[in-house]
C-alpha cells in the first residue's frame, strides 16, 4: 500500500505498509537499491492499545499426541508422511483428520469457558468437508462455521455470534490468515498445510498442489489467537519438522501464468518495452524467465502484443490494450471479447466475471453438493438434444448467469417500476424503498442467492461495459443491448413460499438469529425459476462451448495446424466417428467386432472431452485420449479484434428517420438551434419539432421556417412531462427523439451531469410507458468518453431503455458537439457517437397493468 504525504518538504517520500511477518531486512535492502542509495527507514507500529499482554503457547505434534494419549512412536511418518518437508507429502491423510477431531473434542472438554473459540486451518474445500462431517454429530455441543472462498465471508462472520450454550469451531482455509478478524479465538489448530496454485506449463493452465506452509505463514496463523485472551496454538508437525520449513513462502504470482500481468506492464508503460523479462528481473522476487517467455509467446501469438523485428520492442496492440483494461484474468478477458464478436457481448461480460468470482451468486450449501446441484437446476438445465456441456464448471457458470438475469428480470425490474412511480408522483422516498436492501436480502434467501455476490457481479459488469465504450472495438456498434432475459417477453414468476424445517435445508445458509428464533424457514418452491430454453440459454451455452474450444486451442502452444480442421476432428469424435479404441490398445476390450471404436492402430486416438472444458484434462501427457491434434488457431491473427472504423456518414443517422413523411422528429434542448438548422437541411423541416430554453426570437435562417419550435422550455422538466397544463408536444405522433446534450453548460461536476441524464431517461420512460409509445427510438449524440464516465447505458437500463446500436456521429453534416473530453492514453481516442436506444417495457404478465397507473397520473398532472 502506498500513501502520499502532502507538503512541499515530503514530495518524494514514499510510505510502504506491510505485515510484521514480512522479511523486513529484504524489503529495506530492496528499496534502498531501487532508490539508488536513498535512505530507507523502518518504523515499528504498536499493534494496539491493549491493557493486557496475552500469552500464546505453542504445542507441536509431540505434545499433542501426549495430550491425547496417543503413542509417540513413528508420529512423523504417520502424521507428516516423512521426517522433513522436502521428503514428505503434504496430503492430509485420514489419520490427520482423526487427530484434529480428537483435539477439538479434547479442547472442548478441558476448557470450561465455551465463549473461547477454536480455529482450525485446513488447506482445501474437501479437507474442510471431511472435518465438518466428523464434527457434525456434536452440533449440540458446538457450532461449526466455515471460512472459504466459496462461502460469503461477510455472512459467515455475521453468523459468528457468541452463544451462551455453544462453542464456536471455525474451519478455515488460509483466507483466515489475514483477510478477516475473528473475535474470541483462543485456540488455533494448524495443519501446517496450504493449497498453492501454480502455472502448469505442460497443460497450459493453472493447477494446484498441497504444500507445507512457511514459518512466516505459521506465525501469521499463530497471530489469529491471543488478541482478547490467552491463546494456544497446536501445530500438527513435530518441532524438528517445523524447523526445516521454509522461512517465507514463495509469492503466489511467481507460480502463476503471467499473461495478464505481462500484458498490463506493457500497456502501462508510456513507451514500448524492449525486454519485459529484464524489467521483471528487477522485482524483489523475480519470476522464472521461462514463465515470462511463455507469457510473451502467447501474447504475441494471439496478437495482444506485436514485435516488428527480432530486436524490436514489444508493442501492445489495440486488442491487447482492450484486454488489459478489464479487471479480469486473461482467459476471462478473452472470453468477453469472443462473445462480443459472436454478438452476445453482455452475456460474455457476465460469464467472464463469473469465471473470476467467489462466492458465486447461487448459494453453495457447504458439505451438500447434491443440494447445490438442485439450486443450479432451478436456474439452468442443459438441453442435451441441442448442446453438450462436458464440464461441471460450465453448467455452474450458466446457472449463475441465469440466476443473475432472473434477479434482474424479477426483483430489479419490479423496483425499477416502483421508482418510476415515485418519480411521477414527485414524492419523497417511501418506507418500502428505504427497506429495499433488507427486502432484497430476504428475496435472495428465498431463491438461494447471495446478495453481496450479485452486487459484486453488477459493479464489475458496469466497469467492463464502460471500458468497451471507451475503446469501441469493431463489434460494439452492432452489439444489441436488449438482454436475453427478456426472451420470452411472456416470462413470469410468482413466488410460492413454503415453510421448511431447518433440518431440510443447510443450516449454514441461515443466520444464527433465524436459527434461534424459529425451527422453520421459508423458501420459494415455484421451480424451476428459469425454464429450459428461456433467456436464450441454448444459444448462450453453445457459444460458451465454442468459445472455450477456441481458448483452449489458442493456448496449446503450437501454431502449425488449421483450427477449423481441429474443431471438425473433435466434433467428429464427439458425434460418432470411429477413433481408436483405448481399451483395445490396453488389451482389455471385450467387445471384439461389436466395438463401435476402431481396433486399427492406424486410427486416431479419441478426443479427450475434458481437454476442451474449463476444467481441462488432469492427466496431461498420460491421458489415454488425444490432446496432440488440438493446436492453436493458425488464422487467429486475421480475425483479431480491431477498433471501430472512424468514418462518419450522415446516412447512418438518416436511415433511422425513414422515408415516410408521417411522424415527428423531436429534437430536445437545442440551445442555439444549430443542430435543428443542420437537420432541416437533410430531412423535411415540417417533420421536425425542436425545443429550446431560449425565449422566442426572430431567426433569419430560412431552413427553420417550417420547423415547429417550442420556445422557453427547460429540458427535461418542461419538455417531457409538464408540471401544469397540457404538454405542447404531440407525443402520439413522435417517432424519433434526438438529444445532443451539452452537459458542461449545466455543471462540470460529473455527479450533477449524471443526475440530468438519469432524469431524462426517467421522465421519458414515464411518458412512453404511460402513452404506450414503444416504437419511439431514442438517439443521443455524445462523446464516447463522456458516455462511459457518466455510465449512460446503466442509467438508461434503470428506466428500461436498452442500447441497440451505435455509430460515429457525422459532425460535418449535423454540427459539432459542444462537450469536450481530452484523453492522454494510447489507442483511446475521444469520438462523437450516435447511441440508439429502444424501450423494452417490463412484462404486464409479471407486473400487472402498470401502464394505466402511469397514464392516469400523466393525465391528472397535465390537465390540472
Amino acid at each position: 500500500m502506498k500513501c502520499e504525504i502532502r507538503g512541499s518538504r515530503h514530495l518524494n517520500t514514499r510510505v510502504v505498509l506491510m505485515s510484521a511477518t514480512a522479511d523486513i531486512g529484504r524489503y529495506r535492502d530492496y528499496f534502498r537499491d531501487l532508490g539508488r542509495g536513498e535512505r530507507v527507514e523502518v518504523l515499528g507500529i504498536p499493534s494496539s492499545n491493549r491493557k493486557e499482554n496475552f500469552q500464546r503457547q505453542v504445542s507441536y505434534l509431540e505434545q499433542v499426541t501426549g495430550f491425547l494419549g496417543i503413542s509417540s512412536e513413528l508420529i512423523t511418518s504417520r502424521y507428516c508422511s516423512g521426517p522433513c518437508p522436502s521428503m514428505a507429502d503434504a496430503e492430509i491423510k485420514p489419520e490427520v483428520h482423526k487427530l484434529i477431531h480428537e483435539l477439538v473434542l479434547y479442547i472442548h472438554e478441558n476448557e470450561p469457558d465455551i465463549e473461547k473459540s477454536i480455529l482450525v486451518f485446513l488447506p482445501t474445500y474437501y479437507a474442510l468437508e471431511q472435518q465438518w462431517y466428523l464434527l457434525k454429530p456434536f452440533s449440540s455441543s458446538f457450532k461449526v462455521h466455515i471460512l472459504h472462498g466459496s462461502v460469503d465471508t461477510e455472512q459467515a462472520l455475521m453468523a459468528m455470534k457468541i452463544w451462551k450454550s455453544h462453542r464456536k469451531v471455525i474451519l478455515a482455509t488460509n483466507i483466515a490468515e489475514s483477510s478477516v478478524t475473528i473475535p474470541k479465538v483462543a485456540f488455533v489448530i494448524d495443519s501446517c498445510r496450504s493449497l498453492q496454485v501454480f502455472w502448469d506449463s505442460a497443460r497450459r493452465k493453472d493447477s494446484s498442489e498441497l504444500v507445507w506452509v512457511s514459518k512466516s505463514q505459521a506465525e501469521q496463523r499463530r497471530g489469529r489467537t491471543g488478541r482478547t485472551c490467552d491463546g494456544h496454538v497446536y501445530r500438527l508437525v513435530t518441532q524438528s519438522f517445523f524447523s526445516n520449513l521454509e522461512d517465507f513462502e514463495c509469492p503466489a504470482i511467481l507460480k502463476l501464468s503471467l499473461r495478464q500481468q505481462v500484458l498490463q506492464i506493457c500497456c502501462a508503460e508510456s513507451r514500448a518495452i524492449n525486454d519485459p523479462k529484464a524489467l521483471l528481473q528487477k522485482a524483489l522476487d523475480p519470476p522464472d524467465a521461462e514463465v515470462v517467455e511463455d507469457a510473451l509467446n502467447l501474447l504475441l501469438h494471439v496478437k495482444a502484443l506485436e514485435k516488428p523485428s527480432s530486436r524490436g520492442r514489444y508493442e501492445p496492440t489495440f486488442y491487447g490494450r482492450l484486454l488489459a483494461s478489464f479487471a479480469l484474468s486473461f482467459d476471462a478477458s478473452v472470453l468477453v471479447v469472443k462473445f462480443g464478436e459472436a454478438g452476445m457481448l453482455r452475456e460474455g461480460i457476465l460469464l467472464g466475471i463469473l469465471m473470476d468470482t467467489q462466492p458465486l451468486p447461487i448459494l453453495h450449501p457447504f458439505g451438500d453438493d447434491h443440494l447445490f446441484t438442485e439450486y443450479i437446476n432451478c436456474y439452468f438445465s442443459a438441453d442435451s438434444d441441442k448442446i453438450v456441456l462436458t464440464g461441471r464448471k460450465e453448467v455452474a457458470f450458466l446457472g449463475n448467469l441465469c440466476a443473475f438475469q432472473f434477479w434482474q428480470r424479477v426483483f430489479k425490474d419490479k423496483h425499477r417500476l416502483e421508482h418510476l412511480k415515485q418519480v411521477l408522483k414527485f414524492e419523497e422516498m417511501e418506507p418500502a424503498t428505504l427497506l429495499l436492501p433488507k427486502l432484497e436480502e430476504e428475496w435472495c434467501f428465498f431463491h438461494h442467492l447471495l446478495q453481496s455476490s450479485l452486487h459484486h457481479v453488477s459493479e464489475m459488469y458496469e466497469d467492463i461495459l464502460n471500458s468497451m465504450h471507451r475503446f469501441r472495438p469493431n463489434f460494439l456498434p452492432a452489439s444489441n443491448g436488449i438482454p436475453t432475459y427478456y426472451s420470452p417477453y411472456e416470462f413470469g414468476h410468482t413466488c410460492l413460499l413454503e415453510c421448511q424445517q431447518q433440518g431440510e435445508i443447510d443450516a449454514l445458509s441461515s443466520s444464527d438469529e433465524q436459527l434461534e428464533q424459529s425451527n422453520e424457514t421459508r423458501k420459494c418452491v415455484a421451480v424451476p425459476f428459469v425454464a429450459s430454453g428461456h433467456f436464450q440459454t441454448n444459444d448462450v451455452a453453445e457459444n460458451l462451448v465454442n468459445t472455450i474450444k477456441e481458448i483452449r486451442v489458442q493456448c496449446a502452444g503450437d501454431t502449425s495446424s488449421n483450427y477449423p480442421a481441429i474443431i471438425n476432428d473433435y466434433d467428429s469424435h464427439m458425434n460418432g466417428g470411429a477413433p481408436l479404441c483405448v481399451y483395445f490398445v490396453n488389451g482389455c476390450c471385450n467387445r471384439g467386432s461389436l466395438c463401435r471404436f476402431s481396433h486399427s492402430l492406424q486410427a486416431k486416438k479419441p478426443a479427450c472431452k475434458f481437454f476442451f472444458s474449463l476444467q481441462g484434462c488432469r492427466n496431461g501427457d498420460l491421458c489415454s485420449f488425444s490432446h496432440d491434434s488440438y493446436q492453436p488457431i493458425s488464422s487467429y491473427g486475421s480475425n483479431v479484434c480491431q477498433p471501430e472504423a472512424d468514418h462518419a456518414d450522415a446516412s447512418s443517422l438518416l436511415r433511422l428517420f425513414g422515408t415516410s413523411s408521417v411522424g415527428y422528429i423531436l429534437l430536445l434542448d437545442d440551445a442555439n438551434m444549430h443542430f435543428t438548422s443542420n437537420l432541416a437541411n437533410h430531412c423535411k423541416p415540417s417533420r421536425i419539432i425542436s425545443t429550446t430554453s431560449l425565449t422566442e426570437t426572430s431567426i433569419c435562417d430560412p431552413l427553420l421556417t417550417d420547423v415547429r419550435i417550442l420556445w422557453g422550455l427547460h429540458h427535461p422538466y418542461q419538455t417531457i412531462i409538464s408540471n401544469k397544463g397540457e404538454n405542447p408536444i404531440p407525443w402520439n405522433e413522435v417517432k424519433i427523439v434526438l438529444w445532443f446534450p451539452y452537459l458542461d453548460s449545466h455543471s462540470d461536476n460529473l455527479d450533477v451531469q449524471k443526475i440530468l441524464v438519469q432524469n431524462f431517461f426517467e421522465y421519458l420512460a414515464i411518458r412512453i410507458l404511460g402513452d404506450t409509445l414503444f416504437e419511439v427510438k431514442i438517439i443521443l449524440a455524445m462523446n464516447n468518453i463522456k458516455f462511459s464516465q457518466l455510465e449512460v447505458e446503466k442509467l438508461a437500463r434503470e428506466s428500461f431503455f436498452f442500447l441497440t446500436e451505435s455509430f460515429p456521429f457525422d459532425e460535418a453534416s449535423f454540427g459539432e458537439l459542444l462537450d469536450t473530453v481530452t484523453v492522454n492514453k494510447p489507442m483511446l481516442m475521444p469520438r462523437s457517437v450516435s447511441y440508439v436506444f429502444d424501450m423494452q417495457p417490463p412484462s404486464d404478465i409479471q407486473f400487472g397493468d402498470y401502464a394505466s397507473v402511469f397514464q392516469k397520473h400523466l393525465h391528472d398532472r397535465e390537465t390540472s
